[in-house]
C-alpha cells in the first residue's frame, strides 16, 4: 500500500512538471518562433516579387536569399545566450523545446540533402521538395505540444501546417511553372501565419506571465 501511494504521488508530480511551464519559457519560445517567421516569412514574400519576372540587380535577389537567415541566425543566437543561464525548465518544457529544436535539425539537415539534389539534378523541383518538409515538420513538432499541452490552439496550428504541406505538394505536382508565385505566397502565409502569430501570442503570454 506503501508503494502504492508513494507511485501515486511520483505520478502527481510528474504530471504537474509536464503541464507547468513559466512565462520566460513560453516569451523565449514565442521570440524564436516570431523571428523565424518574420524573417522567412517575409522572405517568400519578396522572393514572390522577385519570381514575376521584375527586373532588379542581381544583388537585391542574394540580399532577399542571404539577409533574413543572417538575421535569424543573430536573433537566435542572442536568444540562446541570453536564456542559458535559466533556471531548469519542466519536464513538458524540455519535451516542447527538444521538439522544436529537433525540427530545426530536421530542416537544416534537409536543406543539405534537397539542395545538394537539386544542384545535382539542375531541377528546382527538387528544392522546392524541402519547404513541403518543413511544413511536415512543423506539424509533427506542434501536433508534440498539442499532446503535452492539450490545448486546442496548438493542435489548429498543427492541422493548418499539414494542410499546408499537402497543398503546396499538389501545386508542385502540377508541374506548372507559374505556380511558383502562389506557391511562395501560400508558403509566406503558412509561416506568418502559423509560426510568426503564434509566437506573437506565446510571447506576449509569457510576459504577462513574467
Amino acid at each position: 500500500m506503501k508503494d502504492r501511494a508513494e507511485s501515486a504521488r511520483d505520478d502527481l508530480a510528474f504530471v504537474r512538471a509536464l503541464m507547468s511551464e513559466s512565462g520566460q519559457v513560453q516569451d523565449s519560445l514565442g521570440q524564436a518562433l516570431l523571428a523565424g517567421g518574420a524573417c522567412y516569412g517575409i522572405q517568400c514574400l519578396l522572393q514572390a516579387i522577385l519570381a514575376t519576372g521584375i527586373q532588379v540587380p542581381v544583388l537585391v535577389h542574394l540580399t532577399v536569399g542571404i539577409l533574413p537567415t543572417v538575421i535569424f541566425i543573430i536573433l537566435i543566437t542572442r536568444i540562446s545566450i541570453r536564456d542559458r543561464n535559466r533556471s531548469q525548465h519542466s519536464v513538458g518544457t524540455r519535451a516542447i523545446n527538444a521538439a522544436f529544436g529537433g525540427g530545426g535539425l530536421a530542416a537544416l539537415t534537409t536543406a543539405l540533402i534537397f539542395g545538394w539534389l537539386a544542384f545535382r539534378t539542375q531541377n528546382m523541383g527538387t528544392w522546392l521538395l524541402h519547404p513541403i518538409m518543413i511544413c511536415v515538420v512543423q506539424g509533427t513538432v506542434w501536433y508534440i505540444a498539442f499532446a503535452i499541452r492539450r490545448r486546442g490552439w496548438y493542435g489548429l496550428i498543427s492541422a493548418g501546417w499539414f494542410a499546408t504541406s499537402l497543398g503546396l505538394a499538389i501545386m508542385l505536382g502540377l508541374g506548372d511553372d507559374g505556380l511558383i508565385v502562389p506557391f511562395l505566397l501560400v508558403l509566406a502565409a503558412a509561416l506568418l501565419g502559423l509560426m510568426a502569430l503564434p509566437g506573437w501570442v506565446l510571447m506576449r503570454a509569457g510576459q504577462h506571465q513574467a
